[in-house]
């Protein structure tokens, strides 16, 4: 989908990150070249690339192309110019885990760490990313995943880790930090991990679903290449399909085989009608790999195989959760239309 853009600075920035992107996918680039791939004219990527140089995002290069007369100058990204920050919790077996990473702007990992915690609340999430900043004053993005839904005022309506409940967390950190903060779903974060690791076409349609011990199910869902998120951001609440038990209860069949296999196959039905995805992932701690097979079987009892996704196990999927994650931060960084903070 085309990025819309309603005024003259907005237009210039949107144009920045054109020329940005295309210095991304090449080792180096000269004015031509950017002009030849963007579509703009030589002189508006001239005065771009000008500008980029000097605050160094980009870097002046070697050009080794040219064997008459004068070399063009050329260019490429300077990947390590600014960092983002990446905070992502996992909540599993009763355990609360910490993750971060600090990652440049071509997605690449520069320092991370696992911790287990008694206690995740807000004070020791803005305590780590101060000194994270403190270590790496280029953080200029936040984005934070959490097992819970936020809801539409950008503010946790509940959450696995019961301490940041009804926390407004991206806009207290931006006022504290000044930083821009992005707060998702666990779920989303992976099931777009999965679609930008995939190299999916643009219209493919995936979903992820989890089922770990001591917690109840959930899924993230992708549509042409968005997230779906829903109304009110409960989208992928699968947890909440009609089953016919409560949600004690559904904790309960989860500790049967039987009984996972066929809240399992539920789900994906559920999910195959609703959506008709190319693929469904499943993860979790519930399900083992010789359970696959009847899984499918009792889906195909109740949806017609024609009509079955792709179904694949994968019992880990913490790198795709932060590659959704840094994806989702850099975007927005490079949005043209996001707000500068002061």
């Amino acid at each position: 989908m085309k990025q819309m853009v309603s005024n003259t600075a907005q237009v210039k920035r949107y144009n920045v990150e054109i020329v940005k992107n295309a210095l991304k996918a090449l080792p180096s680039g000269t004015k031509t070249t950017i002009a030849q791939i963007t579509g703009l004219s030589v002189a508006t990527c001239n005065t771009i690339l000008n500008e980029l140089e000097a605050t160094g995002e980009i870097l002046e290069v070697n050009n080794e192309y040219s064997s008459v007369g004068r070399p063009a100058k050329a260019y490429r990204f300077n990947e390590n110019y600014s960092y983002i920050c990446c905070i992502y919790m996992i909540y599993e077996n009763k355990k609360k885990i910490l993750n971060y990473a600090v990652v440049n702007l071509l997605g690449n990992i520069i320092k991370d760490k696992s911790m287990v915690k008694e206690h995740i609340g807000y004070e020791e999430l803005e305590k780590l990313v101060e000194e994270l900043i403190e270590e790496y004053e280029n953080i200029e993005a936040i984005g934070i995943g959490i097992p819970g839904v936020v809801n539409k005022e950008n503010v946790i309506d509940f959450c696995d880790i019961e301490e940041l409940n009804h926390c407004a967390l991206a806009e207290k950190l931006t006022d504290k930090l000044g930083r821009d903060v992005v707060v998702e779903n666990d779920m989303n974060l992976i099931a777009y991990g999965f679609y930008q690791g995939g190299e999916y076409e643009e219209d493919t349609s995936i979903a992820v679903v989890s089922f770990f011990k001591d917690n109840w199910p959930g899924s993230g869902i992708i549509v042409d290449g968005h997230i779906i998120r829903g109304n009110t951001n409960f989208a992928g609440e699968v947890s909440y399909l009609p089953f016919g038990c409560s949600h004690d209860e559904q904790k309960e069949q989860l500790k049967d085989r039987n009984g996972v296999i066929q809240l399992v196959a539920k789900t994906l039905c559920s999910l195959t009608a609703i959506i008709n995805p190319h693929t469904i992932v499943m993860t979790g701690t519930n399900l083992a790999e010789d359970m696959l097979e009847e899984i499918c079987d009792y889906s195909s009892q109740i949806v017609p195989k024609a009509h079955m996704p792709k179904v694949r196990l994968e019992s880990n999927v913490e790198e795709y959760y932060l590659k959704g994650l840094s994806s989702m931060t850099l975007e927005h960084l490079n949005n043209p239309t996001r707000r500068i903070n002061s």
